[in-house]
């Protein structure tokens, strides 16, 4: 009878102990089955409906860094056979160097039907006088909510400012840097070094701006070039390993020359000690 007992035990104890095993097996083939949500690596932006959503890049071909206080203005313009208008603008956006990135939002209701859409920007310095504009404004789609433009822009050309003034003293004696190049006849020219160096540039016979002496800071870059800026950033002097023949003279020099303002680049040769 206690053999009986313990064994009828056993058995009840089994039973229930397969009942518990099946259901967790049921619990696992549902989990199974069920939908997994994965987080997304990055969240996406928030959109409105009643907004379109402008970002992209504005790009200019220099390696010169603008001038401290520069900034971007990017302008949405509305264009038909009437003429074109503009309905907003981004402004105050910081510029340092090309690319600069900018962003905006518009209302929709800002864009109808019938008409067509551009972005043009430009760049100016501290004192409003543009240093870089848009030629072509940039096409834009009104029924997107999220817009993404490269836009291209090309050196202004300004009147002839005034020659910096110089206070303090130059350094005198003979230039260790000498870059110079034709078509049209221009030259530049490096004094002095550290908190010293000026640089002397000439272009041309009528340009009194461009017929002066500067400070400029020195920058070495990657593949031992080397760019003179002046102060103000207006003008830049790159020195760049390589063989070089100016215009007309059979003296093949190791360093080429790329003189750099507002209106235009000079190429050339240089010599000496960058």
């Amino acid at each position: 009878m206690r053999a009986d007992g313990m064994g009828g035990r056993r058995r009840g104890g089994g039973v229930v102990g397969w009942r518990v095993l099946l259901v967790a097996l049921g619990v696992v083939a549902l989990a199974a089955c069920a939908p997994v949500r994965q987080r997304p690596s990055v969240a996406p932006r928030p959109s409105s409906p009643a907004m379109i959503h402008f970002h992209g890049s504005a790009m200019f071909s220099t390696r010169m860094a603008l001038p401290p206080g520069a900034t971007l203005s990017v302008s949405l313009l509305q264009t038909n056979a009437r003429g074109t208008r503009m309905l907003a603008q981004a402004g105050g956006m910081p510029a340092s160097n090309s690319p600069v990135p900018f962003s905006f939002d518009v209302p929709r209701t800002l864009l109808q039907p019938g008409y067509d859409y551009a972005l043009s920007a430009s760049i100016t310095d501290a004192h409003g006088r543009a240093l870089w504009v848009q030629a072509t404004p940039a096409p834009v789609d009104r029924t997107v909510a999220d817009e993404s433009v490269t836009l291209w822009l090309v050196r202004a050309v300004e009147p002839p400012r005034p020659a910096t003034v110089v206070t303090a003293p130059i350094r005198r004696g003979p230039a260790y840097v000498v870059a110079e190049g034709r078509e049209p006849q221009w030259s530049a020219r490096i004094y002095g070094l550290g908190a010293t160096r000026s640089m002397r540039t000439s272009i041309g016979h009528d340009d009194p701006l461009l017929q002066r002496y500067a400070r400029v800071k020195r920058q070495r870059l990657n593949s031992g070039v080397v760019v003179y800026t002046t102060a103000d950033g207006f003008i830049s002097l790159t020195i760049s390993p390589g063989t070089c023949r100016t215009h007309g003279s059979k003296k093949v020099l190791a360093w080429r020359a790329v003189l750099e303002t507002p209106a235009a680049s000079y190429r050339g040769c240089a010599r000496g000690f960058p």
